[in-house]
């Protein structure tokens, strides 16, 4: 009787269910573990007739439910399985304690996930997504910085591509610049004598095209063609642009990819400055597939004035601080990445 009195007086109900929490991290809510089953008899009774356990109330902090610190833990006599639990004297605790026939209880009081396991958990996950970041940060920075040494601006530019921007280089028959034309018609020698329509049919065919890349890049399939226009001319651009992007739609299918959308990025290199007239023809190239989530995105890369004009108002991929890299002639032993000298 004397125990449910003290039990009684000193009876003090506390939810456990206070946490704050700011997105997916939580702390300050109130947990409580048992620690000793006492024996379900009066003495180890409230008034009310719930029976009492030894029991361990701590607070903790939790990112994305994964415990990382407790705090504020003491011993308590824990009421029923709702998170309720009276506090209880260090000298009355103890007598209750020797008198159920148990021993003082040592720590640790909580499981190994509570206690360690959920910061190796947390610890192993930062380190992993810390790590991603760096390397993201690394290649990222390599790629910005990365200068070829080659002789002309077309060659620094693929080479940057491949190297720099880890574009797999696909070497696609339909793709082929003889391929590429207005009308069907035939490869023909310079010196070879030919009919009129054939002549005018061979005319049309855009030579130009000599490079082409794809990559997959944040859930997106990208491919690069680098169109040379010392060999073709922006009126035969225009005319095979319909069928470049189709090929482009085919090349995308080809390529093992589970990326839900396509970007194809073409690039118009130039030795010599072309004229607005034609930088503005070339923009209006742009085309688009909703249907696929294709887009085709004309890119102007001018060697004379050192610019590239992209046909969007954001960024190219690779950035037009990498593109601007091909400007740039390094020297074979200076400017280049230290794995990259020879």
């Amino acid at each position: 009787m004397k125990k449910i009195i003290l039990f009684t007086l000193l009876m003090l109900m506390v939810n456990s269910n206070s946490v704050y929490a700011a997105g997916l991290l939580s702390f300050g809510g109130e947990q409580v573990v048992e620690v000793i089953n006492l024996p379900n008899d009066e003495r180890y009774q409230l008034a009310t007739g719930e029976s009492v356990d030894i029991g361990y109330i701590y607070k903790s902090v939790e990112v994305i439910f994964i415990p990382i610190w407790n705090y504020d833990g003491y011993l308590v006599g824990k009421v029923g399985d709702k998170g309720e639990y009276i506090n209880i004297p260090f000298d009355d605790l103890n007598s209750i304690i020797i008198e159920s026939g148990h021993e003082f209880p040592e720590g640790p009081y909580l499981d190994f996930w509570h206690r360690i396991g959920g910061k190796i958990v947390f610890l192993l996950i930062f380190f992993f997504w810390g790590f991603k970041l760096v390397k993201k940060y690394q290649k990222k920075q390599k790629s910005n910085a990365y200068i070829s040494a080659l002789p002309t601006g077309r060659e620094r530019l693929q080479d940057i591509l491949i190297n720099g921007q880890q574009f797999n280089v696909q070497q696609l028959a339909e793709l082929e610049p003889s391929i590429l034309e207005a009308e069907k018609g035939l490869d023909v020698e310079a010196d070879t004598e030919v009919d009129p329509v054939t002549e005018a049919k061979s005319s049309t065919q855009v030579e130009g095209l000599e490079f082409l890349g794809f990559r997959d890049y944040w859930g997106s399939l990208v491919t690069v063609s680098i169109l040379n226009m010392n060999k073709v001319s922006v009126e035969q651009v225009e005319l095979n642009n319909d069928e470049l992007f189709e090929r482009l739609l085919a090349v995308a299918k080809s390529i093992p990819s589970k990326a839900l959308s396509t970007v194809h990025y073409v690039y118009y290199t130039f030795d010599k400055s072309p004229s607005d007239e034609d930088i503005k023809r070339l923009k209006s190239l742009k085309k688009r597939k909703i249907k696929s989530g294709t887009n085709q995105i004309p890119c102007i890369i001018d060697f004379e004035n050192k610019t590239v004009n992209l046909a969007q108002p954001f960024g190219a991929l690779p950035s037009t601080k990498t593109l601007g890299n091909s400007f740039i002639r390094a020297d074979k032993t200076q400017g280049l990445p230290a794995e990259d000298k020879t």
